[in-house]
């Protein structure tokens, strides 16, 4: 059954690389391991699906879509933009910094990289070139800055693997933040250093009373959409709601403020972006159905332990192990969205964290932190492809700043989350703790 298991993954591998829907990807794999296995009815299998696809957890990730559409669409974002660009947008490279922090919250808010690259990208990425910024380089800005939506709470991704993985969402949300704070800093520091011989035009400084007042003004005009985030976040780490329902009173409050309040979404538009996002929320369904289906017929395999084996037998070195882990989910990162990684890759690799002895909230930020490398780590990096096609740019012209974010950016924060369990334990036992 062993080289049927290598061909299934390979044929995974390879229909994803050709470019076929992620859940037919899944689904075809999951019929052929059937089809050759001894498995008799198929109906456990249907069963396990449906189970994990009906989780009521799992409904916190259709609102979190259904509100950063709305937010994108209704007004929200744009004067979020506004406001952040008020700060620092009049110095030498500010842009670029509005781009890493707004992409980023809006990535976290709205459940998906792919989504904020989708919805701010059409919208920063033509600033930035009017500014003076390389196309190329805007482009990876905001497909690098997307990927931190995996990190920064409320994550989709951590939801999903607080569900899979059987540990507290509350925590998983916490457990990347540190990093990402990090990853955030180095961000910043290598768009001063990028930006230096770019022909940026830089707006004259205003004295400090209008900087003031125009900051002033733009918070005022943001003032609602700044809310938005605070309820969210201080529902749930206030113990008032679950992240479940912290989504909800998401929608319940981006709704009236786009359309009656902004009105720069009219009712039409509402239904266009419920529409859409039951869309996606369809396909992640699906995905979520089939990648389940899969990781129990895994596990009745006993490819965990395949796995650990294969490890163990290479080295028993803590570090020389961990290492291969990091391997193993850059490569899932590379192979497929945030989604389905973590879909796969966390019922595979939780008994060989367990025999490693790595704390399951720490793992939160460790499979956050590689597969959100891999998302932007070529050949394959589906986020930065996404990114070339919103920011009309040839993937060429993006590989350059992509290895420096790579290599000076994420690999050692990667390297720092991995080796360093405080950064990513010491927040969730500080506030979980009171």
């Amino acid at each position: 059954m062993d080289w049927i298991i290598l061909l299934d993954v390979l044929l995974l591998v390879a229909l994803l690389i050709i470019g076929v829907p992620v859940p037919i990807c899944f689904a075809t794999a999951v019929l052929l391991l059937f089809l050759v296995g001894d498995f008799g009815n198929a109906s456990f299998l249907v069963s396990a699906g449906f189970s994990q696809a009906t989780s009521v957890i799992l409904l916190a990730i259709p609102l979190y879509i259904i509100a950063g559409n709305i937010m994108s669409n209704g007004g929200i974002a744009n004067r979020l933009i506004d406001f952040a660009e008020s700060f620092v947008g009049r110095f030498r490279g500010g842009l670029g910094i509005v781009v890493i922090f707004t992409t980023a919250i809006f990535g976290a808010i709205s459940g998906m990289a792919s989504s904020a690259v989708a919805a701010i990208g059409p919208t920063l990425i033509p600033r930035m070139v009017e500014k003076g910024y390389d196309r190329g380089y805007a482009a990876t800005l905001v497909s690098c800055s997307a990927v931190l939506a995996l990190l920064i709470p409320p994550s989709a991704s951590m939801i999903l693997y607080g569900w899979v993985s059987g540990t507290s969402i509350t925590a998983s949300f916490l457990a990347p933040v540190v990093p990402a704070i990090i990853l955030i800093s180095l961000f910043c520091f290598l768009n001063w250093v990028m930006t230096k011989r770019m022909p940026i035009n830089t707006e004259e400084a205003l004295p400090a009373e209008a900087w003031l007042k125009n900051i002033r003004h733009n918070g005022r005009r943001a003032s609602l959409g700044l809310m938005m985030p605070i309820i969210i976040l201080g529902c749930i780490y206030g113990g008032i709601t679950t992240p479940t329902e912290a989504a909800a009173i998401a929608v319940v409050y981006a709704i009236p403020v786009s359309v009656l309040v902004y009105r720069e979404m009219g009712w039409k538009g509402l239904y266009e972006q419920l529409w859409r996002s039951g869309q996606i929320t369809g396909v992640l369904l699906m995905l979520v159905f089939f990648a389940s289906m899969l990781a129990r017929i895994l596990t009745m395999e006993s490819v965990p332990q395949m796995l650990l084996s294969g490890f163990t037998s290479i080295s028993d070195n803590p570090i020389i192990l961990l290492l291969l882990l990091n391997m193993f989910l850059l490569l899932v990162g590379m192979l497929m969205d945030d989604a389905s990684g973590i879909l796969l890759a966390t019922p595979l690799l939780m008994p060989v964290i367990n025999e490693l002895g790595i704390n399951p909230v720490q793992f939160a930020a460790i499979i956050a932190t590689n597969l959100g490398m891999g998302l932007i780590t070529p050949p394959t990096a589906p986020i930065l492809y996404l990114g070339a096609l919103t920011g009309k740019t040839p993937l060429s012209t993006m590989l350059k700043p992509t290895m420096v974010f790579l290599l000076f950016a994420y690999l050692p924060v990667v390297l720092l989350t991995t080796f360093i369990p405080t950064l990513s334990l010491a927040l969730p036992q500080f506030l979980l703790s009171n």
